[in-house]
């Protein structure tokens, strides 16, 4: 009998451990927090409630906890949106009411490039039983221990968005799952079992808790990988821009140039104020890259940045070779990506091995900020 006794109590703190799962990809959460380089700006909107076991304050609150983890990373200039704002701009009335003699001056609000908006797609705070997974031990009094696992999980879809072209630039789903087992004795007249709460503020020490927290690690992984490079271009770097040979814009055709004095052009995009071209009497060739095509984007009509793609490993390696030699080799972000951060001109050069596509792109300093300070991203 003691033998046994001694069994049970030696069993307990096994079955008390908490196993978690996690289903991401991307960089740890210790190599996004050694993070050190120029930063994006990001910005988090709502996340919509779609699961029927969840809440709308939980769509709140992974916003704010999705905030803060993304704040704490060090790879983002974490902007404000929604409701807040309104209590900023009331720092802007005081001193046109009269009532402060100083105040913040207008056009000094930073913008985001991206838009985080996600959704809970799938919530399950606790699924506890014998009949779920659970096991009873027998007890020669009568009765038995009954082993209940209890399990949570939790699911989220996040699309993160280019402010300036309202397009997606990547999305991902990712997930927290966490579980324990409690004990507790049944048909001897004891029972056992939890009792969770129906917000996120009530699962304290439980494996919802654990679940969410899970989440939000894998949402902040995801998101640091899905980021593309070029949109981390904040940060210290800025006061040391400049290249050789920084050009006004591309092969004799100036930045904020009007569409309509720029000939041979042929639209194949339009959308909103954004124009795409391309020039039907174009050169496709730098140096010994042949180009497969070269974009003219115009915001407004005026020329605002140009692309350039290639095909295959030789011709990115060719354009990248008449780059370097035009304008400097730039800043090494990674094995295929380098830019150039100019006064007038920046230029970002990469390469995807896996669509086997090189691309240069070439934008406006100037008209970024005209963009930005239009439209308000």
């Amino acid at each position: 009998m003691k033998k046994f006794l001694i069994f049970i109590f030696l069993t307990f703190p096994l079955f008390s451990q908490v196993k978690t799962e996690v289903k991401t990809g991307g960089p740890t959460i210790g190599e996004v927090l050694k993070y050190e380089g120029p930063k994006a700006r990001i910005a988090v909107a709502r996340f919509d409630v779609k699961s029927p076991k969840a809440t709308w304050e939980m769509g709140e609150g992974i916003r704010d906890m999705l905030i803060d983890a993304l704040f704490k990373v060090g790879k983002f200039i974490v902007l404000e949106k929604g409701e807040t704002l309104k209590d900023l701009e009331e720092e802007f009335a005081f001193k046109e009411t009269g009532w402060s003699q100083k105040g913040p001056a207008k056009g000094t609000f930073e913008t985001a490039d991206i838009i985080v908006v996600g959704a809970i797609t799938g919530f399950e705070p606790h699924a506890e039983g014998t009949a779920g997974g659970g096991v009873i031990i027998p007890l020669p009094f009568g009765g038995g221990i009954a082993v209940k696992k209890e399990e949570a999980y939790i699911q989220a879809t996040i699309r993160l968005i280019d402010v300036r072209t309202r397009r997606v630039i990547n999305s991902t789903t990712v997930e927290g799952k966490a579980s324990k087992t409690k004990t507790g004795v049944v048909g001897g007249g004891y029972a056992g079992g939890i009792i969770l709460g129906g917000g996120f503020e009530k699962y304290k020490n439980t494996p919802t808790e654990e679940a969410v927290r899970i989440m939000i690690d894998n949402a902040v992984r995801e998101i640091s990988r899905l980021v593309p490079e070029e949109y981390y271009r904040y940060g210290e770097e800025k006061s040391k821009k400049g290249y050789k040979n920084e050009p006004e814009g591309f092969r004799g055709i100036k930045w904020g140039t009007l569409i309509s004095s720029v000939g041979n052009l042929k639209i194949i995009k339009s959308e909103g104020n954004y124009k795409e071209c391309i020039k039907v009497d174009d050169v496709l060739q730098i140096k010994k890259a042949k180009l497969e095509k070269i974009l003219y984007s115009f915001y407004k009509d005026r020329l605002e940045s140009i692309s350039i793609e290639v095909k295959g490993k030789e011709n990115f390696e060719n354009l990248k070779e008449a780059t370097f030699e035009m304008f400097g080799e730039g800043v090494k972000k990674n094995e295929e990506e380098w830019i150039w951060e100019g006064n007038i001109t920046s230029i970002v050069l990469k390469y995807n091995p896996t669509k086997e596509l090189g691309i240069l792109k070439m934008f406006s300093e100037e008209m970024k900020k005209k963009i930005e300070a239009e439209t308000g991203f």
